[in-house]
C-alpha cells in the first residue's frame, strides 16, 4: 500500500496518506481505547444480500490494493475515452484510505479470529472523521464518505466519487463470490474427511 501511495503526485497529500497508513493512533482522544489492528492482519466480515452463503472474511489490504490498481487504470481509460479530467491523486488517496477503519471495527483475538471491537461508528463515518481531523482535502473525504453509494448518508457528487463507488462495489461482489465458493469447498472437504474418519472407525 505504501508503494501505491508513492503514485500520488501532490507531496503534501502523499505524506498525509502515508502518515495515515502508518499511524495507528486515532486523533480523537475519546477513541484511544480502541486499538487499530496491524494492517497486514486487518480483516472484516461482509456479505451480499442476494447470497444465502452468509458472511465471508475479507483481507482489507488485498481488497484495497486490487481496488486501487483498478481505479488507476479505469480512470486513465475514462479520461482517454470521454475527454474528462479526473483528480487521480484524490482517487488514489481515497482508495488507499477508504477501508482503513475496518481495522478499528475488527481486531484479532489470541486465536487469530476476527472480533468486533464494539466501536459505535462504522468504518466509513469513523474514517471520514479521522480524515477531517488530519486535514485531508474535501474531495478525498467526499469520495470516502460516499463510497457506500446512494444508500449512504452522502451520495456520490463527483465523477471521482461515482467511479470509485461503482468500482468498489464491483470488486466487492467478485471478491465475495470467490471467497464464498472457497468457503463452501472447505466445508465440503471437511465433511468428507469427517465421514471418512467415521467410516474407518466403524470398520
Amino acid at each position: 500500500m505504501l508503494k501505491l501511495a508513492e503514485k500520488i503526485e501532490d507531496k503534501e497529500l502523499r505524506k498525509k496518506v502515508i502518515d495515515y497508513l502508518k499511524d495507528k493512533k486515532l486523533k480523537n482522544p475519546h477513541f484511544e481505547k480502541y486499538k487499530r489492528e496491524e494492517l497486514d492482519k486487518a480483516g472484516s466480515y461482509f456479505s451480499v444480500s442476494s447470497s444465502s452463503i452468509g458472511p465471508v472474511e475479507r483481507d482489507v489490504v488485498h481488497h484495497t490494493a486490487v481496488l486501487t490498481h483498478l481505479v488507476i487504470q479505469a480512470a486513465k481509460i475514462l479520461e482517454a475515452g470521454y475527454g474528462i479530467k479526473l483528480d487521480m491523486d484524490a482517487l488514489i488517496a481515497a482508495s488507499l484510505c477508504h477501508d482503513i477503519m475496518k481495522a478499528v471495527e475488527f481486531n484479532r483475538d489470541e486465536d487469530n479470529e476476527l472480533k468486533p471491537t464494539g466501536v459505535s461508528l462504522d468504518h466509513t463515518i469513523l474514517g471520514v472523521a479521522e480524515l477531517y481531523a488530519r486535514g485531508f482535502p474535501e474531495e478525498v473525504i467526499h469520495i470516502v464518505a460516499s463510497h457506500p453509494g446512494e444508500s449512504g448518508t452522502t451520495p456520490p457528487r463527483s465523477f471521482e466519487a461515482l467511479i470509485f463507488h461503482e468500482l468498489d462495489s464491483m470488486v466487492s461482489l467478485v471478491e465475495y463470490y470467490v471467497l464464498a465458493y472457497s468457503k463452501i469447498n472447505e466445508k465440503i472437504k471437511q465433511m468428507v474427511e469427517e465421514r471418512l474418519n467415521e467410516s474407518s472407525e466403524e470398520s
